[in-house]
């Protein structure tokens, strides 16, 4: 790796770090992460988030003795082996997940938690219907609204429960509501590094596509983005 690339990562992890000082703890501060680096496009950076927060989830499963750590572990770590092209990084993934199936059979009796996004043909689990889905989509945005969380906080943490659960369908929609967030916000303020941010997430929603219907709606998503990105470049260059 080259001088450039190091000082490059050793500034992103300095910044991880940052987050991770913030308020609210770890967990929220690899949500905050994740929503960051996903808008970012930067795809190294979510398979080192997606690991840690691995970690976590394997370290509170090594504690409590619980099976569904461990199965959250497993989302995580098999996201973020999906996701990862570095080998050097596909290495320290696939003996994490060696370790963490080693662990919980000696902690639990022989469990071995359910990887099921490295099933080829995996779209979810069997109630993960779009029906389904857009009802817990609905739970889980009236909870948040009791608990006075931002849109962009509900959206990070649902985010987060749709890969620990290897929820495709659900990881669609949440990404699909991000963008959409980040699109109203730059249409509301102007700002259009919103815009960018909107498409960003838009992107890494098509690759979460569960039908060729919602494709073609992503696509107009993103060719409508950019189409308000540009005029608004164009006005404020004419300003």
């Amino acid at each position: 790796m080259s001088d450039i690339s190091m000082n490059s990562l050793a500034n992103k992890l300095q910044d991880l770090e940052l987050f991770l000082k913030g308020k609210g703890g770890q967990e929220v501060g690899y949500r905050q992460a994740l929503k960051e680096e996903i808008v970012g496009e930067d795809h190294f950076m979510e398979v080192e988030v997606l690991k840690s927060l691995g970690d976590l989830r394997l370290q509170k499963g090594k504690l409590s003795k619980d099976s569904t750590e461990f199965d959250k572990a497993a989302g995580l770590y098999s996201a973020a082996l999906l996701r990862c092209t570095d080998p050097d990084m596909g290495e320290t993934l696939e003996h994490r997940i060696g370790y963490m199936e080693k662990l919980s059979r000696q902690l639990l009796q022989g469990y071995t938690p359910h990887f099921r996004w490295l099933s080829p043909d995996y779209w979810g689990a069997a109630d993960s219907n779009v029906l389904r889905v857009a009802e817990l989509f609905d739970q889980l945005q009236k909870g948040d609204k009791k608990s006075h969380k931002s849109a962009q906080e509900t959206y990070t943490e649902m985010l987060i429960t749709a890969i620990e659960n290897s929820n495709v369908f659900l990881e669609f929609e949440v990404l699909k509501s991000l963008g959409d967030l980040c699109l109203e916000k730059g249409k509301a303020t102007g700002d259009t590094s919103q815009f960018a941010q909107a498409t960003a997430v838009y992107k890494r929603a098509l690759k979460r596509c569960v039908g060729p219907d919602t494709d073609q709606t992503l696509r107009h998503r993103i060719k409508y983005t950019e189409k308000i990105r540009e005029k608004r470049r164009v006005n404020i260059n004419y300003s």
